[in-house]
């Protein structure tokens, strides 16, 4: 009896086991420990600046731009964690 091979299913690599439920195919995509690796210094970032503002480190109006890019990459990373299904 010949076996049919099914193109439509992807083989399970057990090096991967902890990436996201909808990327898990696709080698190169994050794994929640990086995803959650990013966030977290991304989050440091932020108190740091902060911090550097309130100190006088660096003027207003450029840490404001400086927080404002560290937000919106924080949003975009977490994100990546919930997704609106």
């Amino acid at each position: 009896m010949k076996q049919l091979k099914d193109e439509k299913l992807i083989n399970f690599d057990p090096n991967y086991p902890f990436l996201l439920p909808d990327d898990w195919k696709d080698r190169r995509a994050p794994t929640v420990y990086e995803i959650l690796a990013t966030s977290n210094t991304l989050k440091q970032m932020y108190a740091q600046k902060v911090k550097e503002i309130e100190s006088g480190k660096i003027n207003n109006d450029v840490g404001e731009q400086l927080l404002r890019k560290i937000a919106t990459n924080y949003q975009s990373v977490k994100s990546l964690l919930f997704q609106t299904r």
